[in-house]
């Protein structure tokens, strides 16, 4: 009988620690799902964060790339293109248009100059006095004609 009496004796002991222990239980669930639910909220911040960032990615990709498309078909085209003007510029005979652009000057140097002496030639004073003449011969003769209209 002593045997129980001891647990009698520490039953209310037992009961008390135990009691202890279950509050400490609960409230070590209660913080548990706290933390679950906060750790949820966040996955659910995650997800929608990243459906956000797929969705701009999806349309950057659809918007820009017909655009960067064409940008690389330009710039094939002007590469294209430099190669044939650079192809014709080795081609060409720099030498020979340098010359044939020099005797061109030349000539129309030579050109001018032989108009200038041409104008200089021309006496102006007897220019005038031929255009006097040619006035004082005209003028007797528009008079006579304009009697007969």
């Amino acid at each position: 009988m002593e045997k129980g009496n001891t647990d009698n004796a520490m039953h209310p002991m037992d009961e008390a620690q135990f009691r202890a222990m279950m509050e400490r239980i609960e409230s070590s669930n209660a913080g548990q799902e706290k933390y679950a639910r906060k750790q949820y909220r966040m996955s659910q911040i995650t997800a929608a964060a990243s459906i956000l960032v797929l969705a701009i990615v999806i349309y950057v990709t659809v918007t820009l790339l017909p655009q960067v498309n064409n940008t690389f078909q330009s710039l094939d085209r002007i590469m294209k293109d430099l190669n044939t003007i650079t192809s014709e510029l080795a081609d060409a005979d720099l030498d020979q248009m340098f010359t044939d652009m020099d005797h061109l000057v030349v000539s129309s140097e030579e050109g001018i100059e032989e108009a200038l002496e041409k104008l200089n030639a021309i006496d102006i004073e007897s220019l005038n006095e031929a255009i006097k003449n040619l006035n004082d011969t005209v003028t007797p003769l528009a008079e006579f004609f304009n009697r007969f209209r």
